[in-house]
Parts: structure tokens; C-alpha cells; sequence
């Protein structure tokens, strides 16, 4: 989905609900971003905020851990569970149409917390944060945007924004990327979680002075993967068998390798992978 499409999916029909810089909130709620490779200017407006910041992505970004008021790790592909939980916990006494109120009473928690990792404790720290706070800003990635659900991830944060005290955000998104959106559709059931089991690796965008052909991962991935540091390797995404030189990296954590491209698809950029040796 671009993000004109993400964008007028949120269905605001104001253009103070949405933000274009991180200053002068409470709290900010960041969902789908990596910042030290998607935004750098980004990830330093994050490192100097004095708002709390909740970061809740697949993967520990270390730049940002310390400077986290809380963090959780979710499952890849999980990002529109995680914001069904979120947007019930944030709404649950404020007045909705009947249809959007009678959504969230059939919502299968349970599933949902289970198969996303974020769970009742994690939802009732977040909502604490969230409801202390008199400026709220709601951060999406392209996590968010690509995801195979991103029109329904859109209505659910829009609901945060529309009946909840959250501004939103849409990482790389100016002021006339915003089209604005009046109606209240239907809401659709929230789809079985896919499961990514195996080798997974996250393609991202290229550091500066950074070449492609490497696969960056934490010891626990290298060990995953079965592969040895600098080993000469082939990543198979689909049908196409990209070379690569394995380079293991301490400060990463988990079984999530990273794989940096220098043009992305405008597509979900997890992918389960086999390598080839």
C-alpha cells in the first residue's frame, strides 16, 4: 500500500490528527519502524524527546532500548493483532458508534495476546502510559503500511486517533501525502496470524557507505541459520538466490537477520529464507 492509500485509509476527517515531527507529546507509541535504518534524522528526534517513548517492533532496536519508557517484541506478522489489542485497551470507556463498541466485545483477546507475544501485562503498561498522558502520538513504519493487512491496521489506528487522544504519524509521509477521510467504514475481522517459522530476514534499507550483499545477524540467528561469520552464503527468497556474506553483530538480539537492499520492494519485508551453501 502506498502511503497516500495508508493514509486515507486512517480515515481522518481533520488535518490536526496528523503530526509530521516528534515534538511537544507525552507519550509516543512507535509500531513498525527501525529508525537507525529507515529514518536516521528519525531515530535522533527519538533519542532527544522528553516524551516516553513505547517501542514495539520484532526486533530490539539498541539505539533506542535505554532511551525506552517500555519495549516489547511482538511476532513478525502480528502488527494488526497488535493494534486491535491496543486500540480496545485505549477506547474501552470512551462513547463509539455501536457497531465499533460491539468489534471490540467479540475480540478474541486471548488468541490475539498469544499469538502476537503481547499480552495482558504489556497491553495494561501501555494503556497506563497512555491514559496519563495528554498528548498522544501514534508512530507507523513501513512495518505498518506493507503488512498484507495494512487497510485494516489503517482503521484500526485511525480509530485510536479519531475517538482516542492519539495524533498520528506516518514515517516518511509530508503534508501533502495527507488525504483526508470523513466516512467510518465497517470493520473487518482480524485475520489468522501467520506463522514465520524458520530462517527469517528483514530487508532494509542500506546505511550510508554500506554495500548490499550481507546478512547481519545476532549470534543467536547465526545459529539458526547454521551459518559461520564471514561464510559466503546464499539467501533464497522465492525463486531468487541472493549472494551474501554472513557478518555477525552483537548488538542485535533474537533469530532475525538483517539484509540490507539498495532498492526495497513496496512489500512486507520479512521473509522466511533458506540458505544455500
Amino acid at each position: 500500500m502506498e502511503k497516500k492509500q495508508f493514509i486515507h485509509a486512517l480515515q481522518q476527517a481533520k488535518k490536526e490528527a496528523f503530526a509530521f515531527s516528534c515534538n511537544d507529546f507525552d507519550v509516543i507509541i512507535s509500531v513498525g519502524v527501525l529508525p537507525s535504518r529507515h529514518d536516521e534524522a528519525l531515530l535522533q528526534a527519538l533519542q532527544n524527546s522528553d516524551a516516553k517513548l513505547v517501542y514495539l517492533f520484532s526486533m530490539e532496536e539498541a539505539s533506542l532500548i535505554e532511551k525506552s519508557a517500555f519495549f516489547s517484541r511482538y511476532e513478525v506478522g502480528s502488527e494488526e493483532g497488535v493494534f486491535a489489542l491496543l486500540a480496545k485497551s485505549f477506547l474501552l470507556h470512551v462513547k463509539m458508534p455501536h457497531m465499533i463498541e460491539s468489534y471490540f466485545e467479540e475480540l478474541d483477546e486471548g488468541y490475539l495476546s498469544a499469538e502476537s507475544n503481547v499480552g495482558e501485562e504489556e497491553i495494561e503498561v501501555i494503556e497506563a502510559l497512555y491514559q496519563k498522558a495528554n498528548k498522544v502520538l501514534l508512530l507507523l513504519g513501513d512495518d505498518v503500511i506493507f503488512h498484507p493487512r495494512a487497510s485494516h491496521i489503517a482503521k484500526l489506528a485511525g480509530l485510536i486517533a479519531r475517538y482516542g487522544k492519539a495524533h498520528v504519524m506516518v514515517v516518511g509521509a509530508t503534508e501533502a501525502d495527507v488525504s483526508l477521510n470523513d466516512s467510518l467504514e465497517m470493520m473487518d475481522e482480524v485475520a489468522d496470524i501467520k506463522s514465520f517459522d524458520g530462517v527469517v530476514v528483514y530487508e532494509c534499507p542500506l546505511k550510508v557507505g554500506e554495500k548490499e550483499g550481507v546478512l547481519i545477524g545476532s549470534s543467536q540467528f547465526q545459529m539458526a541459520a547454521k551459518v559461520k561469520e564471514n561464510e559466503s552464503i546464499g539467501v533464497k527468497i522465492g525463486e531468487e538466490v541472493h549472494a551474501c556474506t554472513f557478518v555477525k553483530n552483537e548488538t542485535l538480539k533474537g533469530v532475525i537477520g538483517l539484509m540490507p537492499c539498495a532498492k526495497l520492494g513496496r512489500a512486507y519485508p520479512y521473509h522466511v529464507v533458506k540458505i544455500v551453501k
